[in-house]
């Protein structure tokens, strides 16, 4: 190994190996490694031999740094194997220091001390922005629109699409994001969705995600349901619909046809509603799936609707059940349902169904008084922040599911939804902009 040092924000470089040792330190020897259980990080530890003047103020120094990597999450290891390789990095979470008495040299102004540096396990590359293609541009890097909804016209893709080719490295590597909100003005991301699945596009053809309320058909537990016209619709129209049961109640139907549910192949989906006006108070939503003759096939967990969203998540559902033997499936149909506590008249306004791969899935919550219009979504550390025009950084959002990770040799298709201060405009814009770097295993 030619170099390894510790980085930190706005702070120079503390080199701990090097080809010629900078005087005090003498020499850094590895003597053991301990993955953790799940194999996402490691414990190092080594030797630090030290000899001659300004020890204690080195140590002062390393130990300065290393009480500054537990206060940031910004805060990596430098390894460069060779003068001339591109660095290697891996998160740093933890740093410190113990004694090593059977190595101790006073008498000869020597000393040594084991250090222990807590890491990531696998090391990445620089990260570089990654194409991402829509309807709106090829392969851009500095930044691609999307909209909050996908309806007829062929710029309203909620979607960017990230090609196999543009994925390097031999491991599964997280994807970072910077996410502008371009409309409406003066308004702040307050809550966004933000799903990931490969194998969503095959010859030209695409998985098509998005459900019209207006398509579809009303439940047979409906006391009323009508189609209404509006510019603020996703398609133009939505769908009003209206219950009395206080037990389990058919509200809607959508039919998947078996080339839908072909791209799904058994895998996991959750489906996102956005309501066109808010939903009453008490109830619960969940999903079935039915066959030709209106059998139950598998059944969603039950959800409580928000009453201040608009964006609605639900439970999830495999498309189609994965136990089925067809190995081209059948159309089936997607049943809404909805239970609460009493017989009052409620109403439902359903505009659309987004049904979201799970493959990655990450939900972004805006902390009190702390949205913004900028947010950067660092897929390695799991955090979501605003910077500054003076490079100051602020955490924005908290974050909720798993990471979004892409594998090298899949194509992706990276789907967003969000909320404003005003609701789930359907004019509202998005600027999303991609970072990947790609992983590496060391010995």
């Amino acid at each position: 190994m030619f170099s390894l040092s510790i980085i930190l924000p706005d702070s120079p470089a503390w080199v701990l190996q090097s080809s010629v040792p900078q005087p005090p330190l003498e020499g850094l020897r590895w003597l053991e490694q301990h993955p953790s259980q799940d194999g996402g990080e490691v414990i190092e530890c080594a030797v630090l031999g030290l000899h001659g003047a300004g020890i204690r103020e080195w140590l002062e120094g390393l130990q300065a740094v290393l009480a500054a990597v537990s206060r940031t999450p910004f805060a990596v290891l430098e390894r460069r194997i060779e003068p001339a390789d591109e660095p290697l990095y891996a998160s740093l979470y933890e740093g410190w220091l113990e004694s090593d008495p059977l190595n101790q040299r006073p008498a000869r102004g020597g000393y040594s001390l084991r250090l222990y540096l807590r890491r990531a396990a696998d090391w990445r590359k620089p990260a570089a922005a990654l194409p991402l293609t829509n309807a709106n541009g090829v392969q851009r890097e500095t930044g691609l629109a999307v909209y909050n909804h996908h309806d007829g016209d062929p710029a309203h893709q909620n979607f960017a699409d990230i090609r196999a080719a543009d994925l390097s490295g031999g491991q599964p590597a997280p994807l970072s994001l910077r996410l502008r909100l371009l409309e409406p003005m003066g308004e702040t991301l307050r809550q966004v969705i933000l799903a990931a699945g490969s194998r969503l596009t095959w010859g030209g053809e695409a998985f098509l995600h998005s459900l019209e309320g207006e398509s579809a058909a009303a439940g047979p537990d409906c006391t009323a349901s009508n189609v209404l016209n509006s510019g603020a619709a996703s398609g133009g129209a939505y769908r009003r619909v209206q219950w009395t049961r206080s037990d389990s109640a058919s509200l809607l139907r959508w039919t998947l046809s078996a080339e839908r549910l072909g791209f799904c192949a058994g895998r996991l989906f959750r489906p996102v509603l956005r309501l066109f006006s808010p939903p009453p108070e008490g109830v619960y939503l969940r999903w079935r799936l039915l066959d030709g003759n209106a059998n139950p096939l598998e059944e969603s967990p039950d959800v409580a609707v928000q009453t201040q969203r608009s964006l609605q998540v639900t439970g999830g559902l495999h498309l189609p059940p994965g136990w089925l033997p067809q190995i081209t499936p059948a159309a089936l149909t997607l049943e809404l349902r909805a239970e609460s506590r009493d017989t009052s008249l409620k109403t439902l306004e359903v505009d659309f169904v987004h049904l979201l791969p799970t493959e990655g899935w990450l939900e972004l919550h805006a902390l009190n008084g702390a949205s913004a219009s900028e947010v950067w979504v660092d897929g390695e550390r799991q955090i979501a922040y605003s910077r500054s025009s003076a490079g100051e950084t602020a955490f924005t959002h908290a974050l909720t599911g798993s990471p979004l990770h892409l594998l090298p040799g899949s194509d992706y298709r990276l789907y967003l939804l969000w909320e404003t201060e005003s609701g789930a405009p359907l004019t509202s814009r998005c600027e999303v902009q991609a970072f990947y770097a790609p992983r590496v295993k060391l010995p």
